[in-house]
């Protein structure tokens, strides 16, 4: 079996990472096509991360100006960057005596897959892993913010199998693609990528004041992450112990951003670090290590789902601090602090100030935060990509 994945992603993504090298290790034959319309750093190159034959696309100038959006979605909504996605998928080894699954990880990307159907021989299935919060896009343009729903609704027949990330969700995103077969796969981390934790040691590092609080992930601030409220949680920690540090990883274009996190780590030199993009392996070094993880997103945006960053915070036993709707949140009561979106931040800020005056409760949440990490592991659902594949060919 042919198996296309195309998305928009960084490619340190950790979802996709997890898709993909599951795929390669079932012996099909993996195609990764990367449309890298976000990150000016990353060039035109062939990658292969685990054995599958990767390709990166850039498209358009990077920014975020009308222009360009423009340009993006003529690309998009035309066959033309499909005919070129054809024509790397053949030359880095499609095989056309096979059968395709065309698997789309992002909406921008559901025309490109429909064409590819037509482009490339032998029997092709659309497969759309829908793990973004599309419902609740608001940006500075009403336009480009219904352009998720445009590009859903008009591909929603064409579109084979349906992954979402939770039952919740997909009680949603049924309602959009009727006639798909799905699935659900939350976005439990990856068993082999998790470190060993001395979690007895790391407790101990709690008696005597040795905290960290971290973020890594998008740092944009247009959308649904609250990064001021994340600076805010981070210098209140800072200021109540201190021996306490700060990471936080990502990046941004905004200079105000930028400027901030530089101004706080002259007031606060060598405890708040802004380490900027850095890989996967080393951000699961740094949750490691860490006491406490941030998750806050700005009340707009809470719909329930399945947050990477919630299950490696509770992997590696870090105390999750979360304002987010997320599903059976009373799973977390005893390891978290958990907000709804009717929270303000200050109600946020208030209850890690009395957290960290009390090491007796980390030390409890750190334990059951680590013990209820265990049971959320890619391993134990992986192979809901493969029984999808084979569901759809068995019912074509």
């Amino acid at each position: 079996m042919n198996v296309i994945v195309l998305d928009v992603h960084h490619p340190e993504d950790g979802r996709v990472n997890r898709h993909i090298k599951y795929v390669q290790s079932l012996g099909y034959n993996v195609i990764h096509i990367n449309v890298n319309r976000y990150f000016p750093l990353i060039s035109s190159v062939f990658f292969s991360k685990f054995g599958e034959k990767g390709f990166q696309i850039p498209i358009g100038d990077f920014s975020t100006s009308i222009k360009n959006r423009i340009i993006l979605q003529f690309l998009f909504f035309t066959p033309f960057l499909s005919i070129k996605i054809a024509h790397h998928c053949k030359k880095s080894g499609f095989i056309s005596g096979l059968k395709t699954i065309i698997h789309i990880h992002d909406y921008e990307l559901l025309l490109i897959g429909e064409y590819l159907k037509f482009f490339l021989p032998g029997q092709n299935l659309m497969v759309y892993d829908r793990h973004e919060y599309l419902e609740i896009i608001k940006g500075e343009h009403l336009f480009f913010d219904h352009l998720p729903r445009f590009y859903e609704k008009i591909s929603s027949n064409w579109i084979n199998g349906l992954v979402d990330i939770s039952e919740n969700h997909l009680q949603i995103t049924k309602k959009i693609f009727p006639n798909s077969i799905s699935t659900v796969i939350p976005n439990y981390p990856d068993e082999i990528q998790i470190e060993k934790v001395e979690i007895c040691d790391k407790i101990k590092r709690v008696e005597n004041n040795d905290i960290s609080v971290i973020y890594f992930g998008s740092l944009n601030d247009n959308l649904d992450r609250d990064i001021p409220l994340t600076l805010e949680v981070m210098e209140k920690i800072l200021i109540l112990n201190n021996h306490s540090k700060a990471f936080i990883g990502g990046l941004t274009s905004n200079p105000d951003l930028i400027i901030r996190m530089k101004n706080l780590e002259k007031k606060y030199p060598n405890r708040f670090n802004y380490l900027g993009f850095i890989p996967i392996d080393d951000v699961f070094k740094y949750t490691a290590q860490s006491t406490i993880g941030l998750f806050l997103l700005k009340p707009q945006y809470c719909v329930s789902g399945s947050s990477n960053k919630l299950f490696e915070y509770l992997r590696y036993g870090v105390i999750p601090v979360i304002r987010a709707d997320i599903e059976n949140p009373e799973l977390l009561s005893e390891c978290s602090l958990y907000f709804s979106k009717y929270e303000e931040g200050k109600d946020v800020i208030f209850s890690i100030s009395q957290l960290i005056m009390d090491k007796e409760r980390m030390k409890k949440m750190m334990a059951n935060s680590y013990e209820l990490g265990k049971e959320f592991s890619f391993d134990k659902i992986k192979n809901r990509y493969q029984q999808l594949y084979l569901d759809l060919f068995s019912k074509q």
